[in-house]
């Protein structure tokens, strides 16, 4: 058995939620398994802190999650009684729509279609989710979802543009978001801090390419087949890949380090 402490930070949708259907039953019992067994599993998502509540509501489990690309920590409480409840990290949402809106380029705003601004019908069809789940998709407290109209170089300029002002547009599979200048690593780093890194052995699952700063970050990076995402050029040699897609491919990248590290056997 191993001694050390073993933490899972896991992407969500596409990396243990199915891309299309956001279902994860087949791997349920892995996952309770793996908590039985005393793994640490933490959400780290873009999602909200509603809609990773409702997660763990379907899943019958309390855990500790990092929520809206690395904007706030909760739950860390349920690991020692002594360690916070909530965690946030983030500048508040209306500070982030402050620096955005002085310092962004105006011209460029323009290229900038904001989902809060859409009717929950067109919500519904951007994010792939039914119209009950819209409202908590929405219901963000440090980040703002958006589609960009502009090309590929100018996408690029709107990154950088954000990181000279002290803010951070991340893609993930769907859309992109505006936020303060942190990310589901730097999240992830934070998290860690109140445990001894010796003593630890860090597994880091995700399937997009907001996910690899956590996955470098991590001693185990595990990736979960995407055949959306070209990510041959951004990945290191000791990367776990699936090969199949979420939520499979979630228990197949788990169970493969979890193996290396002796820890099942199986």
């Amino acid at each position: 058995m191993q001694s050390k402490k073993i933490f899972i930070f896991t992407d969500l949708d596409g990396s243990l939620l199915h891309r299309e259907t956001f279902d994860f039953d087949i791997i349920k019992d892995f996952i309770i398994e793996c908590h039985k067994s005393k793994i640490v599993i933490v959400p780290n998502s873009s999602k909200t802190k509603k809609e990773i509540e409702v997660f763990l509501d379907e899943l019958g489990l309390k855990l500790p999650f990092i929520v809206e690309n690395g904007s706030a920590i909760y739950g860390l409480n349920l690991l020692g009684e002594h360690l916070p409840k909530t965690k946030v990290l983030s500048k508040s949402k209306n500070e982030v729509w402050e620096i955005f809106e002085k310092n962004f380029n105006q011209n460029t705003i323009m290229n900038f279609k904001f989902l809060n601004n859409l009717e929950e019908q067109e919500i519904s069809t951007i994010l792939n989710l039914p119209m009950n789940k819209v409202k908590n998709a929405m219901n963000r407290n440090y980040t703002f979802p958006f589609i960009f109209l502009g090309d590929e170089n100018e996408k690029y300029q709107i990154i950088n543009e954000a990181s000279s002002i002290g803010l951070n547009i991340q893609e993930g599979g769907r859309i992109m978001t505006l936020g303060d200048k942190l990310n589901k690593s730097s999240a992830m780093l934070d998290f860690l801090k109140y445990f001894n890194k010796s003593e630890t052995i860090i597994i880091g699952i995700g399937d997009n390419k907001n996910d690899i700063e956590m996955l470098d970050s991590s001693d185990f990076p595990c990736l979960v087949k995407n055949n959306k995402f070209n990510y041959k050029n951004l990945i290191a040699q000791n990367y776990t890949l699936s090969s199949s897609e979420a939520p499979e491919g979630w228990r197949e990248v788990v169970r493969e380090v979890l193996i290396k590290l002796n820890f099942f056997g199986s």
